[in-house]
């Protein structure tokens, strides 16, 4: 049975409110709605990965299939950018990306 939902519910938030909620959404890669009516229902959310650590993994993987081709300074050149990439995606806070505030 398909169910339709017609039935609106109204809520009031503040700019930065709704910034957060939208933000917490795309981070579940939900719309807003659904996010809202998981989160209202109960349910438990985790985040998706961010694109950034699928880059991350990737620079991992070559990095794992190529070293016992290179020479060491090489392979040290690449733990650096990639451990500094990780700094970065893990240490990202407030509204530019944080998802401490999220529902799990």
């Amino acid at each position: 049975m398909h169910r339709t939902r017609e039935i609106p519910i109204q809520i009031r938030v503040t700019e930065g409110e709704k910034r957060r909620l939208q933000r917490n959404a795309r981070a579940c890669r939900m719309s807003l709605s659904a996010y809202l009516r998981t989160v209202g229902l109960g349910k438990k959310l985790q985040p998706l990965p961010m694109d950034e650590l699928y880059t991350l993994y990737r620079g991992l993987l070559r990095l794992r299939s190529e070293y016992q081709h290179q020479d060491p300074d090489w392979i040290e050149r690449q733990f650096d950018a990639l451990t500094e990439q990780f700094y970065r995606v893990c240490t990202a806070g407030g509204d530019d990306g944080s998802y401490e505030d999220l529902a799990h």
